[in-house]
């Protein structure tokens, strides 16, 4: 056991239990979404294993270690199911939770019920003796097998968000607001702390013989309750929206490289020329097939085919063009770069000066600079 440290306890309290607070208010968000309940119980789990660590520590100090053995409620099994399912409900409005995915928490039973047999109890107090006895193995394998769960669902559910990534990109001009990139960091945090966590203390327990327990438990548990704590605040502060179904578009083949469309291409050019459609923020691909008079589903495979680009990248890079058009005429000292960028389409600055980087190789304020040296 590790020596208590009364801070350390209190920071793990007070953002372990806010973050069940957090839990409750998720799952009683309104409207009531499946999602939030999947992140209530992600939150929810999270906060279980820090309150679990302040929770064995008072019982030992008041001699009550024993009676830590059988309410012991770490549930690692349920942590990648509800993390995979979350990320399931916001990428795809559509999804329907269905009697046989309640078999993604079944190791959550069979966790639950192991945590009340004697295997866990011998088996963790076997941690602390010279020699390990065979339980104690038991308990390190399931402890391994939750990390090792947590590690599939996460990376399963990291595939969505990129790929939900790029269908978005086929679809909309501006993703500011749709794209679900804030849920990658959490992701990879949670699946990057188990994996070192179960290392390190391996490492120390094998090669160091416990010596460096002291120096990393505690605030490694701060570190998740107070990671814990903002998933659980930023995930309550999403704002509810109305995703469009965003179906899988054809992959490109060789073929689509090699064929060149010159109506298309005519058409296409003659639309943003005459009619400059991405000057509005809002364009989507529907708004853009109605105006061709074409299916988005066809739009959006003859964009990938004659321009090697998906839509959003497209549309940018025609309001790019037209930031460098207004900019060698309008007057800078009565329009700043970011109006000029609203008036090109974009309605972010973080989307504009990434657009403008990745077309140009320039920034905007390198691109003006060099701009008013020609003049």
């Amino acid at each position: 056991m590790i020596t208590s440290n009364p801070v350390l306890f209190t920071i793990m309290c007070v953002f372990g239990l806010q973050a069940l607070v957090l839990s409750g208010l998720i799952a009683f968000k309104r409207p009531r979404r499946l999602a939030n309940i999947f992140l209530a119980l992600l939150v929810f789990f999270f906060a279980f294993i820090v309150v679990n660590i302040v929770l064995v520590n008072v019982l030992k100090d008041q001699g009550l270690l024993y009676v830590f053995r059988y309410i012991q409620l770490e549930m690692l099994f349920g942590i990648g199911p509800s993390l995979y399912f979350y990320t399931k409900c916001i990428s795809d409005p559509n999804f329907e939770f269905k009697r046989i995915h309640y078999l993604h928490f079944f190791p959550l039973v069979l966790e639950f019920i192991f945590y009340r047999t004697t295997f866990y109890r011998t088996g963790s107090d076997g941690l602390y003796l010279d020699v390990l006895p065979t339980y104690s193995y038991v308990y390190l394998t399931q402890q391994w097998l939750g990390v090792i769960s947590i590690l599939v669902y996460s990376f399963i559910s990291l595939t969505i968000l990129v790929k939900h990534q790029k269908q978005l990109k086929e679809y909309y001009s501006k993703i500011d607001n749709l794209t679900l990139r804030w849920l990658q960091t959490p992701i990879i945090i949670y699946a990057s702390y188990f994996v070192l966590w179960n290392v390190i203390t391996e490492i120390d327990r094998f090669v160091f013989d416990r010596s460096l327990r002291e120096y990393y438990f505690l605030p490694n548990f701060v570190i998740l309750s107070i990671a814990t704590c903002w998933i659980g605040f930023k995930g309550y502060l999403q704002k509810e929206r109305d995703f469009v179904s965003l179906k899988q578009f054809p992959k490109k083949t060789k073929a689509n490289f090699v064929e060149k469309d010159k109506v298309f291409i005519s058409r296409l050019n003659e639309l943003m020329d005459a009619q400059k459609p991405y000057l509005n923020p809002e364009l989507n691909l529907n708004i853009l097939a109605e105006s061709l008079n074409m299916k988005p589903k066809l739009v959006s495979l003859k964009i990938n085919q004659n321009y090697s680009q998906n839509f959003y990248d497209l549309v940018n890079s025609y309001r790019v063009n037209e930031f460098k058009q207004l900019a060698k005429s309008y007057n800078f000292q009565k329009f700043s770069v970011l109006g000029l960028a609203f008036e090109s389409g974009f309605n972010s600055k973080s989307t504009f000066n990434n657009a403008f980087k990745k077309i140009t190789q320039l920034t905007p304020t390198q691109y003006i600079k060099k701009l008013k040296n020609k003049s």
